[in-house]
């Protein structure tokens, strides 16, 4: 035989034998593999053997178990016949943990405020420089060079699905004050929403605002001398409803009726002596950059410090807002307008009151307002008119904190003589705190 013919004859013998080559190479990998998985399977039924003695329960056989086919499925080998090293599958011995009863806890983010309500302190700090104003507070009180004027300390928090729970105590140097404590309900019949408890009367912007939220750190004289320190604040019930119009206007109607008891505004001289308030607010976008909002108020009760009579109070707000929406961080300008009449049956004429400012953010945390206001202020039978004057300067270093500087001009009807004062404030607050009417 030639070389060309011993070499096709070895050809034509490797193309059969390769084959069986391959075959057995499979089978012996198969082999090992299954051997490996009853080597593994009588580990952990020893280990369960072991435990179940620990616990106190009979040990069961432990015997190993076959691997089944899907096991040899997920590393990539099929066996096609079954070995005679395999043994039938044994029942496992129960483990130890099948006699635990696992219950899952639905989550709810809700039930952690059960007994934590979202609680805040803010922290109004004032000092003074300039000559002594006896007629901010009283002849005998006098505005102190330092004091920490205020701390509001604030809960909040759900009640039920239906209502949310409302407490603001103010702490000043003449003690603590319940400030507002009511029950907000928000999904009443006929989209209507009510207050229960002691709040803030709606009438107005000004009367409505928490001292840290005032663009001042002072009040307008209007609301001074018209409703005191407190402002319109007294016990009793509100409801509004949001009235659907053709006009794309948010219009909201709020009734309100209180207790009739407001120091040195409102008193009760019979048991049905309430005190009555209503406001309407209507608000607009004029374009995607600015929108103005409207409200008139009216209040009536029975007068304070007299036996007889009534008091009435009517007001009318404006409030234009610019904000553009490219810029919105670092720009914007608001601008107020407040007038208030009050019309008393123990004097001859009306007494009038009014405020407006503007509020200039030159940058991303830098304010800049003026405000000028005027109001009548009634003493014994007679009254007086004062008039005064503002700047201010606001630095926000963040959304907790802000510094403000406020120089006045304050003159008073009954005294030839102006007062010109420095106000420095410092606000700061800890904890969460609950969004404020916009």
């Amino acid at each position: 035989m030639t070389f060309h013919g011993h070499r096709t004859a070895l050809l034509v013998a490797s193309m059969f034998v390769a084959p069986l080559f391959g075959q057995t190479t499979n089978d012996q990998r198969i082999q090992q593999l299954e051997k490996r998985l009853d080597d593994l399977s009588g580990e952990v039924q020893q280990i369960r053997t072991e435990l179940a003695q620990l616990k106190g329960q009979p040990a069961a056989a432990a015997q190993p178990q076959a691997a089944p086919e899907e096991d040899l499925t997920k590393i990539g080998v099929v066996a096609s016949t079954t070995t005679p090293a395999q043994t039938p599958a044994q029942e496992a011995a129960p483990s130890a943990m099948t006699d635990v009863q696992t219950v899952n806890n639905v989550q709810n983010p809700g039930a952690s405020k059960v007994f934590n309500p979202d609680t805040s302190v803010i922290g109004n700090f004032l000092g003074k420089a300039g000559r002594r104003n006896p007629y901010e507070f009283g002849s005998d009180k006098a505005r102190p060079p330092f004091q920490l004027d205020e701390a509001e300390i604030a809960f909040q928090a759900f009640i039920d699905p239906y209502a949310k729970g409302n407490f603001f105590f103010s702490v000043t140097p003449e003690g603590i004050d319940v400030e507002e404590g009511y029950a907000n309900f928000v999904t009443l019949p006929h989209d209507l929403t009510a207050k229960v408890g002691k709040m803030k009367a709606t009438f107005g912007k000004d009367n409505m605002w928490h001292t840290h939220v005032r663009p001042w750190a002072d009040q307008p004289l209007v609301i001074h001398n018209f409703f005191g320190d407190e402002g319109l604040n007294d016990r009793g019930i509100s409801v509004s409803k949001v009235i659907n119009n053709p006009w794309n206007t948010y219009l909201e109607v709020t009734g309100e009726a209180f207790s009739g008891d407001v120091p040195e505004v409102f008193s009760r001289h019979k048991q049905n002596d309430l005190f009555f308030n209503g406001h309407v607010k209507a608000f607009r976008d004029i374009s995607e950059n600015s929108n103005l909002e409207v409200g008139t108020s009216l209040a009536r009760g029975a007068i304070a410090n007299a036996d007889t009579g009534h008091s009435l109070f009517s007001g009318i707000d404006l409030t234009y807002r610019w904000k553009p929406l490219q810029q919105g961080l670092y720009r914007g300008v608001i601008a107020r307008l407040e007038a208030i009449t009050n019309d008393r049956s123990d004097f001859d004429r009306n007494l009038k009151g009014f405020y407006a400012s503007v509020d200039n953010q030159f940058a991303q945390r830098w304010f800049a307002g003026l405000r000028v206001d005027a109001a009548d202020r009634a003493a014994g039978d007679t009254f007086f008119t004062d008039k005064g004057a503002s700047a201010t300067l606001t630095f926000w270093p963040s959304e907790f904190s802000q510094i403000r500087g406020q120089l006045r001009h304050m003159k008073y009807g009954d005294v030839n003589r102006a007062y010109n004062e420095l106000l420095l404030q410092l606000q700061f607050s800890i904890g969460a705190h609950g969004a404020h009417s916009f």
